[in-house]
């Protein structure tokens, strides 16, 4: 069978653990789209409607198009506040 048939039958597997995983490190479920290739074939797996995966995907494209960094341990201005002005 070939690589990206393989893949394809293993996906669902592939993201029950991804699911376990991120909700064990993050302590509460957590949206995922996973693009990978194989065969130069994309394919997809995610926990959230194709609707919802498509902003997930948007958000991210937008942010590493305007240079922003995409984790926290990075500095992500989206989840950052600054500290408060004194008056």
């Amino acid at each position: 069978m070939s690589a990206s048939k393989n893949l394809s039958i293993e996906m669902q597997t592939i993201a029950n653990a991804i699911a376990t995983l991120l909700e064990l490190a993050a302590g509460e479920p957590v949206s995922f789209v996973l693009v990978c290739q194989a065969e130069k074939v994309a394919q997809y797996v995610s926990n959230v409607s194709r609707e919802d995966g498509t902003e997930l995907i948007e958000s991210l494209l937008r942010r590493w198009k305007a240079n922003r960094a995409d984790i926290p341990a990075h500095y992500n201005p989206d989840l950052y506040e600054p500290p408060k002005e004194q008056p």
